[in-house]
């Protein structure tokens, strides 16, 4: 999935470039991580639209990438602009979010044990992300 602006077309109208709201979320491929340890979000991950967790034995800290690790793999996103990913801790055991520099974390501040979470990226500034975690 990862964030991309591509010209989009409706119903026979002019092309026009793509923007929130202009499409379903779509071609997710979800990510297992096996690891009992705690995690780094990685691009690989959102640009898959879904990891799922399934090694915890314990809770575990899952950190955001940086603001910076974000702007370069995204260059297209404006201000505003979203990405959107799922979270599954399939183990009874949760993972708290951590913050990263540049990203302000925004919501649950875990995605509960045996549950899943949505997650929007949102750029928020010129090195900004707000990391929102439903």
């Amino acid at each position: 999935m990862g964030m991309k602006r591509v010209v989009i077309q409706e119903g026979g109208s002019l092309p026009k470039v793509s923007g929130p709201a202009a499409g379903l979320l779509s071609n997710i491929q979800p990510v297992e991580v096996t690891a009992d340890a705690n995690q780094t979000i990685t691009l690989s991950q959102i640009n898959a639209g879904a990891v799922f967790f399934t090694g915890f034995t314990a809770g575990r800290t899952l950190t955001v990438p940086t603001a910076t690790v974000l702007l370069t793999a995204y260059s297209d996103m404006d201000v505003g602009d979203a990405v959107t990913m799922f979270v599954s801790i399939q183990d009874a055991f949760a993972g708290t979010w951590t913050a990263a520099a540049g990203v302000t974390l925004r919501g649950r501040a875990t995605t509960p044990a045996s549950s899943w979470s949505a997650v929007s990226i949102v750029r928020t500034g010129a090195a900004t992300f707000d990391w929102i975690v439903l």
